[in-house]
């Protein structure tokens, strides 16, 4: 029978007999309008929903929620990377997560999720967990599961795409005997062909919720999401809030218009978005590839750019029109950039030395990025985020890392992910906040001009009404992360509990009082004054010393004073 399908959404198929090149068989549109950041459809039934094999112990087999390492007591890639989205559960909480007394395979953390994964799957599968265990006297664990009910039937599985790819078709074969083996099944050539078939679904259709910011893992398959097709230039997002997936328009969608959603980072350079699409068996035909539009150009035509006008980037003027220069550098020259960037060798370990040494090899392969003041385009602002996120856990360079951040959050991620709900830009906002705080407490206690050389850093920081600049931040981070974001997802919850420790500090009603009337209303005189002056303008401050900071520490010439 056809996957059942939630409000909201239909499924499209091409019936035709023979469909042109790069045809879509199947296709999810929708069946009214839906505004930005408007949840179109939630999909709660998978039917598949487990950690993977690093996270298994780690993390909830059920809820999918990270916790602390687990104990033998009892409770009384894919795959469809949907990067830009960062939506998801909580980070590691530090509730202890107990295994199953029987296989002490499954981790819990609770007891209501070990009964519900008991009814769903568990009860299933824990003999042949305890079998593999007793046999083998270790504490194996267990290849990710696979039933073939609940309209897996309507999976693509791409077999004979995936077959004429030798090495990893060779990858297949062993995980498929593999896996007939550890549930103790016939090795039979139908069981491996079926096996076979099983993994070709998996990796065309599951999302791979993995992301370390926030603390998701695991593997997530529903057979009606899995009907979204891809495109470059999407409108619409997936967010997974435990064992649910929540799929967002993110620009306007038109009643009968196709829901897609970006399977990969759509900001990489065509042949690097080409390379990444590969495994799915298509050639995307979207206007980002078909006339090679960097993230400028799909920022340019993007219907969310009033939507900036409560941001951290207001000037819409500059999103419509950005001050690059294109005659610098070619998209060709672009596309060889990228590739040597992806060839350097990076750190097997979190020696500050190393990975500083690698983003100079990459600050110098983007030189021609830098001249022409393409800061969007990649791998420059990866190279530069890499760098900053070291830099956070640094005792000598935490303080210079809040110039680099303020730079991402306002030359960057704004014309990669023009919607300003989009989870990477509300994480981008809640680290400048975080890092405020530290500096804040420097400031206070003058430690500040001791720990950073940039003067220039510090006379702003001086200056700046840190507190306020929290304050506001924190409101534009809750804003759009109610929008864009489930509500128990993790960064949502620490702005929200920041803002609160913010607003309980005595002898600021003032300042509160014009952040409020700000984030009620932009267009408020007073508080958009306040913000003008009180946040946007050291925030810009601090992001104008970002190129020179870097420049200056990966050139070999030491922090410049001002």
């Amino acid at each position: 029978m056809p996957p059942q399908l939630p409000p909201g959404v239909r499924v499209h198929h091409d019936h035709t007999t023979s469909p042109s090149p790069g045809s879509k068989r199947r296709s999810l549109i929708a069946t009214r309008a839906f505004a930005p950041g408007t949840p179109i459809a939630t999909f709660s039934n998978p039917l598949l929903a487990l950690p993977d094999g690093a996270t298994m112990r780690t993390t909830c087999n059920y809820c999918l929620r990270v916790g602390a390492s687990s104990s033998s007591s009892s409770t009384t890639d894919n795959n469809k990377n949907n990067s830009s989205s960062g939506d998801g559960s909580s980070s590691s909480n530090g509730t202890p997560l107990r295994a199953c007394t029987a296989c002490k395979a499954a981790v819990y953390c609770g007891a209501a999720c070990q009964r519900a994964h008991w009814r769903a799957v568990h009860r299933a599968e824990c003999k042949m967990f305890s079998r593999v265990r007793e046999s083998a006297g270790k504490e194996w664990l267990p290849t990710p599961a696979f039933g073939g009910g609940g309209g897996a039937w309507a999976l693509e599985g791409n077999v004979e795409g995936f077959r004429a790819d030798e090495a990893l078709w060779r990858d297949f074969e062993l995980q498929a005997a593999a896996a007939a083996v550890y549930a103790g099944l016939l090795e039979s050539e139908e069981t491996l062909e079926k096996a076979r078939e099983v993994l070709c679904k998996i990796q065309t259709n599951a999302f791979n919720r993995l992301d370390a910011d926030t603390g998701l893992s695991g593997i997530f398959l529903d057979v009606g999401l899995a009907m979204v097709n891809h495109s470059c230039v999407p409108n619409a997002f997936i967010g997974f809030d435990r064992r649910t997936a929540v799929l967002r328009a993110e620009r306007p969608i038109q009643e009968g218009e196709e829901i897609t959603i970006s399977y990969i980072d759509n900001a990489l350079p065509k042949s690097a978005r080409q390379e990444a699409l590969r495994l799915y068996h298509f050639r995307c035909d979207c206007p980002r590839c078909r006339d090679d539009l960097d993230v400028y150009e799909v920022c340019q035509t993007s219907p969310d750019i009033p939507l900036n006008s409560f941001s951290l980037q207001p000037d819409l003027s500059k999103l419509r029109s950005p001050p690059v220069d294109r005659s610098r550098v070619s998209k060709g020259e672009i596309e060889a950039i990228y590739n040597r960037w992806q060839k350097l060798d990076k750190p097997k370990g979190d020696d500050e030395e190393e990975h500083t040494n690698l983003a100079r090899a990459r600050w110098e392969l983007c030189r021609p990025l830098i001249e022409a003041k393409l800061w969007a385009v990649e791998p420059l602002p990866t190279t530069i985020l890499e760098l900053a996120t070291c830099w956070q856990t640094s005792y000598k360079m935490v303080v210079y890392a809040l110039p680099l951040l303020c730079f991402l959050c306002t030359q960057c991620d704004p014309f990669k992910l023009v919607a300003p709900f989009m989870p990477a830009r509300i994480k981008s906002i809640v680290a400048v906040v975080k890092l405020l705080a530290v500096t804040g407490e420097l400031t206070a206690s003058g430690a500040l001009a001791t720990r950073c050389s940039h003067e220039g850093v510090v006379g702003t920081l001086a200056m700046a009404d840190q507190v306020s600049m929290c304050e506001a931040l924190l409101r534009l981070a809750v804003h759009h992360g109610s929008i864009g974001a489930a509500e128990d997802w993790d960064v949502l919850k620490q702005a929200k509990s920041m803002l609160e420790d913010v607003e309980s500090l005595e002898g600021r009603d003032q300042e509160s009082a014009l952040v409020r009337a700000w984030a009620t209303d932009p267009e408020d005189p007073d508080g958009a004054a306040f913000f003008e002056r009180q946040v946007l303008s050291p925030v810009n401050s601090l992001a104008s010393f970002a190129i020179e900071i870097l420049e200056a520490t990966l050139r070999g010439k030491g922090l410049i004073r001002k």
